[in-house]
């Protein structure tokens, strides 16, 4: 056979599987089409786009977590935005340990509150470590009250060891500090919100 014969009947066979190939339906492809404003993205483009993504999932990541923070009154407080003056000095504290694991009530006052004691920082100096622990101390009640079963009481004592009155005039209040309504009920313990401190530690100059 000629090398003119050979290379036509390679030809015919090529033409002849192309032929099948055009009547055999191509296999679905599961890849999504790219938009055509994202085909010609530079690299820097690129990274960008995936940074801004992988924030995205981190932001909604965090949201996932806060729904989970009734677990405890420790994890409610510091995973949500409310009373971030007292969740920072709770944090600090050595107080933190019993609130994180017993149920407790902790009376977390606004940070408002702290308008009349702004030397609060201070606290959080290692040499002032023994006031903060009492600090927190007078903030939190040894046992589980609801907003209703907290004010049924005409005297409570806090972890410190006191005992303090609890009054029904011009509002609820305790030990002298106002009381705001409503309660914070997790699974371990629970938050009441104070417009007033209830304890000021006397700091040394």
């Amino acid at each position: 056979m000629t090398t003119l014969s050979i290379c036509a009947c390679i030809l015919s066979s090529c033409s002849s599987i192309n032929s099948k190939d055009a009547d055999t339906p191509l296999p679905s492809s599961d890849k999504k089409e790219i938009p055509e404003g994202l085909k010609n993205l530079t690299e820097t483009e690129k990274r960008g786009m995936h940074l801004l993504k992988r924030r995205q999932e981190e932001k909604n990541s965090t949201a996932h977590v806060k729904e989970k923070n009734m677990s405890s009154v420790y994890k409610y407080l510091t995973t949500s935005d409310e009373y971030p003056i007292f969740t920072k000095l709770m944090r600090k504290s050595a107080i933190s340990k019993h609130i994180h694991s017993q149920n407790v009530t902790v009376l977390a006052p606004v940070d408002k509150a702290f308008d009349i004691f702004p030397e609060y920082k201070v606290l959080l100096r290692p040499e002032n470590e023994a006031l903060l622990n009492a600090f927190i101390s007078y903030h939190v009640v040894d046992m589980a009250y609801d907003y209703k079963e907290f004010t049924a009481n005409t005297e409570l004592t806090v972890h410190a060891g006191e005992s303090f009155a609890l009054t029904n005039k011009n509002g609820i209040h305790f030990n002298g500090a106002h009381v705001r309504s409503g309660s914070i009920n997790t699974n371990l313990g629970s938050i009441i919100g104070m417009d007033d401190l209830i304890f000021y530690p006397k700091l040394t100059k």
